[in-house]
Protein backbone atom coordinates (compact mmCIF):
# COMPACT_ATOMS: atom_id res chain seq x y z
CA UNK A 1 0.00 0.00 0.00
CA UNK A 2 1.38 3.46 -1.00
CA UNK A 3 1.64 5.98 1.14
CA UNK A 4 -0.99 7.60 -0.60
CA UNK A 5 -3.34 5.40 0.40
CA UNK A 6 -2.67 5.95 3.72
CA UNK A 7 -3.79 9.52 3.77
CA UNK A 8 -6.02 11.34 5.50
CA UNK A 9 -9.26 10.94 3.26
CA UNK A 10 -9.84 14.93 2.91
CA UNK A 11 -6.55 15.13 1.55
CA UNK A 12 -7.34 13.08 -1.37
CA UNK A 13 -8.79 15.78 -2.97
CA UNK A 14 -5.44 17.70 -3.22
CA UNK A 15 -3.65 14.68 -5.55
CA UNK A 16 -4.72 15.92 -8.51
CA UNK A 17 -3.60 19.62 -7.85
CA UNK A 18 -0.26 18.19 -6.52
CA UNK A 19 0.40 16.02 -9.81
CA UNK A 20 -1.23 19.15 -12.23
CA UNK A 21 0.97 21.89 -10.25
CA UNK A 22 3.94 19.93 -10.77
CA UNK A 23 2.86 19.51 -14.58
CA UNK A 24 2.64 23.36 -14.82
CA UNK A 25 5.49 24.78 -12.94
CA UNK A 26 8.12 22.64 -14.56
CA UNK A 27 10.62 20.47 -12.99
CA UNK A 28 12.90 22.59 -10.58
CA UNK A 29 9.52 22.90 -8.72
CA UNK A 30 9.14 20.25 -5.99
CA UNK A 31 5.55 19.84 -5.17
CA UNK A 32 4.79 17.85 -1.99
CA UNK A 33 1.45 16.99 -0.23
CA UNK A 34 2.19 16.22 3.53
CA UNK A 35 -0.16 14.16 6.18
CA UNK A 36 0.38 15.94 9.78
CA UNK A 37 -1.27 13.32 11.23
CA UNK A 38 1.44 10.94 10.54
CA UNK A 39 4.69 12.69 10.90
CA UNK A 40 7.15 9.67 10.62
CA UNK A 41 5.67 8.96 7.16
CA UNK A 42 4.15 12.62 5.94
CA UNK A 43 5.04 12.60 2.85
CA UNK A 44 1.96 11.47 1.31
CA UNK A 45 2.91 12.42 -2.24
CA UNK A 46 6.34 13.96 -3.60
CA UNK A 47 6.80 14.92 -7.24
CA UNK A 48 10.46 15.91 -8.53
CA UNK A 49 11.58 14.95 -5.19
CA UNK A 50 15.29 15.35 -6.78
CA UNK A 51 15.27 18.96 -5.82
CA UNK A 52 15.28 17.65 -1.94
CA UNK A 53 15.69 14.52 -2.36
CA UNK A 54 12.84 12.90 -1.16
CA UNK A 55 10.62 10.55 -2.01
CA UNK A 56 7.00 9.33 -0.53
CA UNK A 57 7.01 8.20 2.80
CA UNK A 58 9.58 10.28 3.97
CA UNK A 59 9.56 12.29 7.50
CA UNK A 60 8.03 15.99 7.83
CA UNK A 61 11.16 18.09 7.76
CA UNK A 62 12.14 19.74 11.37
CA UNK A 63 10.66 23.05 10.00
CA UNK A 64 7.91 21.45 9.75
CA UNK A 65 7.46 20.08 13.07
CA UNK A 66 7.83 23.47 14.52
CA UNK A 67 4.93 25.20 12.44
CA UNK A 68 2.96 22.09 13.57
CA UNK A 69 3.56 22.82 17.44
CA UNK A 70 4.22 26.64 17.44
CA UNK A 71 1.55 29.00 18.53
CA UNK A 72 3.28 31.39 16.50
CA UNK A 73 1.64 29.58 12.99
CA UNK A 74 -1.36 28.38 13.76
CA UNK A 75 -3.77 31.45 12.53
CA UNK A 76 -1.56 31.42 9.45
CA UNK A 77 -2.59 30.42 6.22
CA UNK A 78 1.49 29.22 5.74
CA UNK A 79 4.48 30.53 5.06
CA UNK A 80 5.96 31.55 1.96
CA UNK A 81 8.84 32.46 -0.17
CA UNK A 82 11.08 31.40 2.70
CA UNK A 83 15.22 30.14 1.80
CA UNK A 84 16.37 27.08 2.76
CA UNK A 85 19.37 24.83 1.51
CA UNK A 86 18.76 20.67 0.52
CA UNK A 87 21.17 18.20 2.10
CA UNK A 88 22.87 18.58 -1.04
CA UNK A 89 23.85 22.78 0.57
CA UNK A 90 22.30 24.13 -2.57
CA UNK A 91 19.97 27.16 -2.40
CA UNK A 92 15.66 26.45 -2.75
CA UNK A 93 12.74 28.75 -2.39
CA UNK A 94 10.04 26.81 0.06
CA UNK A 95 6.58 27.94 0.56
CA UNK A 96 3.65 26.36 2.41
CA UNK A 97 0.48 26.02 2.39
CA UNK A 98 -1.88 24.94 5.84
CA UNK A 99 -4.57 22.50 4.35
CA UNK A 100 -7.87 22.46 7.32
CA UNK A 101 -10.85 20.39 8.07
CA UNK A 102 -14.14 21.99 8.62
CA UNK A 103 -12.96 22.61 12.54
CA UNK A 104 -10.25 24.90 11.73
CA UNK A 105 -7.28 21.68 12.18
CA UNK A 106 -4.04 21.76 10.36
CA UNK A 107 -4.46 18.53 8.78
CA UNK A 108 -2.25 18.94 5.78
CA UNK A 109 1.00 20.77 4.12
CA UNK A 110 0.77 21.46 0.45
CA UNK A 111 4.72 22.32 -0.06
CA UNK A 112 6.31 24.03 -3.39
CA UNK A 113 9.75 24.22 -3.22
CA UNK A 114 11.68 26.05 -6.14
CA UNK A 115 15.41 24.84 -7.16
CA UNK A 116 17.22 28.15 -7.32
CA UNK A 117 20.23 27.05 -9.08
CA UNK A 118 19.17 28.67 -12.36
CA UNK A 119 17.87 31.81 -10.64
CA UNK A 120 21.30 32.21 -9.25
CA UNK A 121 23.63 31.37 -12.42
CA UNK A 122 21.13 34.27 -13.84
CA UNK A 123 21.80 36.34 -11.08
CA UNK A 124 25.52 35.87 -11.29
CA UNK A 125 25.63 36.49 -14.94
CA UNK A 126 23.52 39.66 -14.46
CA UNK A 127 25.86 41.05 -11.99
CA UNK A 128 28.83 40.35 -13.76
CA UNK A 129 27.39 42.50 -16.95
CA UNK A 130 26.63 45.00 -14.86
CA UNK A 131 30.00 45.39 -12.88
CA UNK A 132 31.75 45.68 -16.05
CA UNK A 133 28.96 48.58 -17.55
CA UNK A 134 29.51 50.55 -14.69
CA UNK A 135 33.08 50.10 -14.20
CA UNK A 136 34.53 53.20 -13.13
CA UNK A 137 30.89 55.04 -13.09
CA UNK A 138 31.34 55.32 -9.26
CA UNK A 139 28.76 52.18 -8.56
CA UNK A 140 30.19 49.40 -6.16
CA UNK A 141 29.51 46.08 -7.61
CA UNK A 142 27.68 43.14 -5.34
CA UNK A 143 30.36 41.73 -2.51
CA UNK A 144 29.77 38.30 -3.92
CA UNK A 145 27.45 36.44 -6.64
CA UNK A 146 24.12 35.58 -4.45
CA UNK A 147 24.71 38.27 -1.82
CA UNK A 148 21.29 39.48 -2.42
CA UNK A 149 19.64 36.41 -0.86
CA UNK A 150 18.65 36.27 2.65
CA UNK A 151 20.13 34.27 5.19
CA UNK A 152 18.45 30.51 4.50
CA UNK A 153 15.92 28.91 7.41
CA UNK A 154 18.00 25.92 8.87
CA UNK A 155 15.81 22.80 7.19
CA UNK A 156 16.73 19.63 7.38
CA UNK A 157 15.34 17.69 4.82
CA UNK A 158 15.45 14.04 5.95
CA UNK A 159 14.88 11.22 4.12
CA UNK A 160 13.81 9.11 6.98
CA UNK A 161 12.26 9.22 10.69
CA UNK A 162 16.14 8.33 12.21
CA UNK A 163 17.55 11.72 10.61
CA UNK A 164 14.68 13.54 11.53
CA UNK A 165 15.30 12.83 14.98
CA UNK A 166 19.19 12.63 15.29
CA UNK A 167 19.24 16.39 12.79
CA UNK A 168 17.40 17.96 16.08
CA UNK A 169 19.34 16.11 18.51
CA UNK A 170 22.65 17.55 16.91
CA UNK A 171 21.56 21.07 16.54
CA UNK A 172 20.86 21.37 20.45
CA UNK A 173 24.05 18.91 21.40
CA UNK A 174 26.04 21.47 19.10
CA UNK A 175 24.77 24.45 21.04
CA UNK A 176 25.33 23.13 24.47
CA UNK A 177 28.62 21.73 23.61
CA UNK A 178 28.14 18.84 25.95
CA UNK A 179 26.81 15.25 26.22
CA UNK A 180 23.14 15.66 27.30
CA UNK A 181 23.94 12.58 30.19
CA UNK A 182 26.26 15.18 31.75
CA UNK A 183 23.63 17.66 31.99
CA UNK A 184 22.62 19.06 35.49
CA UNK A 185 18.29 18.47 35.81
CA UNK A 186 17.73 22.09 35.27
CA UNK A 187 19.72 21.93 32.20
CA UNK A 188 18.06 18.70 30.85
CA UNK A 189 14.66 20.51 31.70
CA UNK A 190 15.91 23.05 29.28
CA UNK A 191 16.58 20.79 26.68
CA UNK A 192 13.55 19.11 26.98
CA UNK A 193 11.69 22.43 26.85
CA UNK A 194 13.41 23.62 23.37
CA UNK A 195 12.97 19.96 22.12
CA UNK A 196 8.82 20.45 22.97
CA UNK A 197 8.68 24.01 21.27
CA UNK A 198 10.26 22.51 17.95
CA UNK A 199 7.53 19.52 17.81
CA UNK A 200 10.57 16.65 18.80
CA UNK A 201 8.05 14.81 20.71
CA UNK A 202 5.51 14.75 17.72
CA UNK A 203 7.79 11.96 17.04
CA UNK A 204 6.90 8.14 17.60
CA UNK A 205 9.32 6.63 20.19
CA UNK A 206 11.66 10.45 20.54
CA UNK A 207 10.83 10.49 24.22
CA UNK A 208 12.53 6.90 24.69
CA UNK A 209 15.61 7.96 22.52
CA UNK A 210 16.26 11.79 24.09
CA UNK A 211 16.09 9.37 27.96
CA UNK A 212 18.80 6.92 26.52
CA UNK A 213 20.79 10.18 25.41
CA UNK A 214 20.59 11.62 29.00
CA UNK A 215 20.46 8.56 30.83
CA UNK A 216 17.36 8.77 32.14
CA UNK A 217 13.96 6.77 32.22
CA UNK A 218 11.58 7.49 29.40
CA UNK A 219 9.09 8.29 32.77
CA UNK A 220 11.49 10.85 33.54
CA UNK A 221 11.35 12.62 30.42
CA UNK A 222 7.53 12.49 30.13
CA UNK A 223 7.15 13.96 33.72
CA UNK A 224 9.20 16.99 32.08
CA UNK A 225 7.24 17.30 29.28
CA UNK A 226 3.84 17.26 31.39
CA UNK A 227 5.66 20.51 34.05
CA UNK A 228 6.05 22.46 30.45
CA UNK A 229 3.12 21.86 29.41
CA UNK A 230 0.89 22.74 32.61
CA UNK A 231 3.17 26.04 32.47
CA UNK A 232 2.23 26.58 29.13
Amino acid sequence: MTAAQNMNPKLKILIPVVRGLARILGKDYEVNLHDVSIPERSLVLCENGYVTGRSEGGPMTDFGLLMLQSEEYQSREGVFNYLAKNNRGELIKCSCIFIRDENDKIIGFLCINYDLKKAVAAQELIEGLLRVEMSGAGVEPAEEPGARFPEPVRESFAQDIDEVVGDSLAQVKRRIGKPFKYLTKPEKKEVVRELHDKGFFLLKGSVDILAAEMGNTKFTIYSYIREIQKKD
